[in-house]
């Protein structure tokens, strides 16, 4: 029976297109939150990986290897010449002066070939100079912005023994990876910055109203069994919280307790509890008064049995499509306050938080900072909307054909 009823259910879900679709793409997003780490291209929050040279590129950018800065003291000594201090272990290149003759000498870097933004050579001693280099106005410091070979000749009068400074840049190399939505100030890749965000906003907003409706619920079967004074106290409590807006009550905890995962949960929860408790409430109401709650009363069963056994399974249906509404709810409001600054902390930044920070750029034609994040945002609360009306839908007795 219950695999009739099911099959059933899903044909008359099946018969709304956009449901199917919505259905679909809240999956999507679900898989992308229970799998960013392994499907994310890379992870944008390892700061020792971030790239300032690769900041606010446009989406379908390569990413480019900045370029390494090496600065060596060349004494020379006769016919030999050494590099004082030793190039650093982790550095790629190395300064590599060579004798080219008498009067001659040739300073390039290691390994051969690599290509040089510039390199300079400063206090060399008089009479000294750099072929193809422009000397400073002032300091006896020579600079060539275009080193053929990657290595420069110094030619002159050179003494017996000196000693000079040399600095060598390379250029930045384009990597083979691509950054399919651009990045941000940061360098980060915003397509991994994007399915960590909706990662955190699903984890936010699933736990968020699950338990605001383990609370809410709770305390509606306690109004609906008690009644009397309680009933009164719970659904005063409930008109007070559903007078008050949710951005404002949110805004309000999280100013008194601070940001983080745990307060933002806190808040949403403090919001949504009493849309449960009064669903609840109202369902469990009319099912007090049906022959198998007597009979159950008849057989002396405890409150908690009943209300949990008999009346809950019977008000799950409608909990269940408010449920699924209140999703949405709590992803929107948690964007909301990251986008406000007072909810998640930049360690664990939401979509919310990625349009906000994309928006100081986004009147600098830089909009793809904030858009992206802005439209995964959009696209996941309508499908969730959507789902949720078509549950209702089904739900109600009154559209049954």
């Amino acid at each position: 029976m219950s695999t009739i009823g099911f099959r059933d259910l899903a044909g008359r879900f099946a018969e709304s297109r956009a449901a199917v679709v919505s259905l679909l793409v809240c999956l999507a997003f679900v898989f992308c939150a229970l799998f960013a780490p392994l499907i994310s291209p890379t992870d944008p929050y390892d700061l020792t990986k971030l790239q300032l040279s690769n900041a606010l590129k446009p989406a379908g950018s390569k990413s480019v290897l900045s370029g390494e800065e090496v600065r060596a003291t060349v004494r020379v000594e006769g016919a030999t010449t050494s590099v004082q201090p030793a190039a650093a272990a982790q550095a790629r290149q190395t300064i590599a002066p060579a004798s080219c003759g008498e009067n001659c000498l040739d300073v390039g870097v290691e390994p051969v070939g690599t290509p040089l933004a510039s390199l300079q050579i400063r206090n060399l001693p008089a009479g000294v100079t750099v072929v193809g280099a422009k000397k400073h106005i002032v300091q006896p410091w020579w600079t060539v912005t275009d080193p053929k070979d990657g290595k420069v000749r110094l030619s002159g009068t050179l003494p017996a023994n000196f000693t000079f400074v040399a600095i060598a840049k390379s250029t930045d190399q384009e990597t083979g990876f691509v950054f399919h939505l651009g990045t941000d100030s940061f360098g980060r890749d915003m397509l991994s910055a994007t399915l960590y965000g909706i990662r955190i906003s699903v984890f936010v907003g699933l736990v968020a109203a699950g338990a605001a409706l383990v609370v809410g619920t709770g305390l509606g079967l306690l109004s609906a069994w008690r009644g009397g004074l309680t009933d009164a106290i719970i659904m005063r409590a409930v008109d007070f919280m559903l007078g008050l807006p949710a951005l404002l009550v949110g805004l309000a905890i999280l100013a008194i307790l601070g940001n983080g995962v745990s307060k933002v949960v806190l808040a949403i929860v403090i919001v949504q509890w009493s849309y449960y408790a009064r669903t609840a409430r109202s369902f469990a109401m009319s099912e007090l008064g049906k022959e198998y709650v007597e009979a159950a009363r008849c057989l002396r069963l405890s409150p908690t049995r009943i209300m949990l056994r008999h009346v809950l399974p019977n008000c799950m249906p409608q909990i269940i499509v408010l449920f699924t509404l209140n999703i949405a709810a709590a992803i929107s409001l948690e964007s909301s306050l990251s986008f406000l600054g007072v909810g998640l902390p930049l360690t664990r930044p939401s979509l919310g938080m990625l349009i906000a920070s994309g928006y100081e750029f986004i009147f600098s034609h830089k909009y793809w900072i904030s858009i992206y994040p802005g439209v995964a945002l959009l696209v996941m609360i309508v499908a969730m909307n959507l789902l949720g009306d078509r549950l209702r839908d089904l739900n109600n007795p009154r559209l049954d054909r």
